[in-house]
């Protein structure tokens, strides 16, 4: 009887320190998630200053609003939406070309 509380005991532990390890994945997951975040809006709002140069001395409202101003929500979701379907068409004829050229080889 007590071999197997031994191994309950065992196995509670085993559990938990999976459980242990889960989290720190899903953290770690997280903040890797958060530093890509983060690199593409500081990318972005780099390429804003290049372009806009006095846009610098903005306030966070100020700057909304200057966006705002300049493009129309719809047109600019429309045009994202057409560059990323050109982008996926070039993907899939690049893909296209590697199968046809890896069947050549053959």
């Amino acid at each position: 009887m007590k071999n197997i509380e031994e191994k309950i005991l065992m196995a509670d532990e085993e559990i938990r320190q999976l459980q242990n390890k889960r989290k720190k994945l899903i953290s770690q997951q997280k903040q890797e998630e958060r530093k890509k975040r983060d690199k593409r809006i500081y990318e972005k709002g780099a390429v804003f200053e290049s372009i806009f140069t006095e846009s610098k001395n903005l306030t966070k409202d100020e700057f909304y609003q200057l966006i705002i101003s300049l493009i129309r929500k719809e047109e600019a979701n429309l045009k994202i939406l057409k560059i990323i379907e050109s982008r996926e068409e070039i993907e899939t004829q690049n893909t296209e070309k590697e199968d046809e050229e890896t069947k050549i080889e053959e």
